[in-house]
């Protein structure tokens, strides 16, 4: 989805992503009639987000995303080690022990399997991350429950490439197909492949009595082939057997964990601290904004810049919106679900169900992950700021840089805001300084770069980078015109008001200018109006030591 490629590109890794990648940017919507089949009822674009830096969606395997992620691991000389099991954890009781930063808390016992023996080994940790899927062994062990339900709706998933002679019109876009007593949902993926998302009914008569599980001997990519070549009629979409890549059956589960963390020393993330459907996209999505969320955080704690409260706003921050994305999720695998719908009609049942479209559409804030807004924090600060929410592209305290263009100063070559607010663990202070349009104007900022340089030599020396936006039309400022704590390196500053746009005007800058923070993860701390560098210093002073 846009907001996690917008991620994936602050850590150097979108093209890697986007180079095989198919892209999507337009959803279909087939509804059935009587004596005709499925039958096309409209198109939309997918993205519908006007601050999308990707108006489009990107779909790839999950196994290409983790081995780009491992990729960029090795070259940090960071090696990841398989095949390696945990087979105990033990997490100190002893206060003390866990409030010390130097301790370290807890131990791991991990076999590795590729010994001959399965040697087992003893971890002594500071702290712990479980990213180990929807069925944490971590979360397991350490007790933590999941909230929610199961529901009644059994889904398959099957991947094949079709044959040429298959002839449904929106196999390259995402189609929701409501047939006659099936639906289903196709996406195009990378390779000309496609994944079918096909709805089964209640679990009742599938699942064997003794396991308590699907009885997956009752499915088979043919039986799932056949439902599809129903629904799909009049048209065809069918493939061979060596063309079917994988396929799963499921039943949907919205949960959620009670806790992402136990005592500040182990967390989860991902899929094991939130579970549903797949359908709309969110799963891999949803966990690497929450690792991006929770990375910067540990690292601050680990190198002691900051203290515990810090790792606090981790779960503050990223359950609140695992616990939007389940209201999503029911909602839309309602609505999705044809027999679901079937069954509140044939009630009488009179609540409002959206269709596949309208739900996607509606909650785009959500599956985009553009829209995010993380509440009021120690690290997202209500300070008295200089912008007014008046439009999508307003820099709000809480929400994501949203993507402008500015010239660099030095050599006028446009660059993307964002690409300023890379992920290399630093705060961003993007200096708004207003009108610049002779001498005089410069002169005034010397008085606000004293404040600056006091408020640099009180933090840990790299922890925030300067960055200067000056409001100017006259081609005579140089980089060199502008006092040295606004422009630390030459691509440090840049302007406005040129072919960039009027980057001032959409972010709601008036043109007194304004101070900016940004954090690690690329989400505005807090705004200040320029002068005020002791709001800036009292923000830091929240949660750094």
């Amino acid at each position: 989805m846009p907001r996690t490629i917008e991620v994936l590109q602050s850590h150097g890794l979108a093209d890697a992503l986007l180079k095989d990648a198919n892209q999507v940017y337009t959803i279909s919507n087939y509804n059935y009639e009587a004596d005709v089949g499925i039958k096309c009822a409209g198109r939309v674009t997918m993205i519908n987000e006007p601050t999308a830096r990707y108006p489009f969606a990107a779909t790839q395997n999950q196994g290409v995303m983790e081995g780009i992620l491992g990729d960029a691991l090795l070259k940090e000389g960071a090696v990841i080690e398989r095949p390696v099991r945990p087979t105990a954890i033990d997490l100190s009781t002893d206060e003390n022990e866990l409030k010390d930063p130097d301790a370290y808390p807890i131990k791991v016992r991990v076999k590795k399997l590729n010994e001959e023996e399965a040697a087992e080994e003893l971890v002594h940790a500071k702290y712990v991350v479980g990213a180990d899927g929807a069925h944490s062994w971590v979360r397991r062990a350490l007790n933590v429950p999941m909230e929610g339900e199961q529901t009644a709706h059994v889904w398959a998933a099957i991947d094949f490439t079709p044959t040429p002679d298959s002839n449904f019109p929106d196999w390259r876009n995402i189609a929701t197909v409501n047939a006659k007593d099936v639906g289903i949902m196709l996406i195009p993926r990378e390779g000309g492949k496609i994944r079918l998302y096909v709805e089964l009914g209640s679990e009742d008569g599938l699942v064997n009595a003794e396991s308590g599980r699907l009885d997956s001997a009752q499915f088979s990519p043919d039986r799932l082939l056949e439902i599809a070549k129903k629904a799909f009629a009049p048209f065809v979409l069918k493939t061979t057997p060596e063309n079917v890549e994988w396929w799963t059956v499921y039943v949907i589960g919205q949960r959620v964990a009670s806790t992402f963390s136990v005592k500040d020393r182990v967390f989860i993330a991902g899929d094991a601290c939130h579970t549903h459907s797949p359908k709309g996209g969110q799963g891999m999505n949803v966990s690497i904004n929450d690792a991006h969320n929770l990375a910067w955080k540990l690292a601050y704690t680990i190198r002691g810049w900051a203290g515990t409260s810090l790792l606090d706003t981790y779960e503050f921050e990223r359950r609140s919106f695992a616990l939007e994305l389940i209201a999503f999720d029911k909602w839309f695998a309602e609505g999705f679900s044809a027999k679901a719908r079937a069954k509140l009609i044939a009630e009488g049942n009179n609540v409002d169900l959206p269709g596949p479209l309208e739900a996607f559409r509606a909650f785009s804030s959500v599956t985009t992950g553009i829209r995010i807004r993380y509440a009021p924090s120690i690290i997202t600060a209500t300070a008295p700021d200089k912008t007014d929410e008046n439009g999508p592209y307003t820099l709000t305290v809480g929400k994501r840089l949203p993507p402008q263009v500015v010239l660099r100063v030095a050599d006028r070559r446009p660059v993307n805001v964002q690409d300023l607010c890379l992920s290399n663990g630093r705060f961003k202070l993007f200096v708004f300084t207003g009108d610049v349009l002779s001498a005089d104007d410069i002169q005034s900022l010397n008085k606000l770069t004293t404040d600056l340089d006091a408020l640099l030599s009180e933090l840990p020396k790299g922890l925030l980078e300067v960055f200067s936006i000056i409001k100017a039309k006259d081609d005579a400022i140089t980089y060199m015109d502008v006092p040295q704590t606004l422009r630390p390196h030459w691509t440090s500053i840049h302007f406005d008001g040129h072919a960039s746009g009027p980057v001032y005007d959409a972010y709601g800058i008036n043109r007194e200018g304004a101070l900016v923070v940004f954090r690690p993860d690329g989400y505005v701390g807090t705004i200040t109006p320029l002068g005020e560098v002791e709001l800036v210093r009292q923000y830091f002073r929240q949660f750094l030591k």
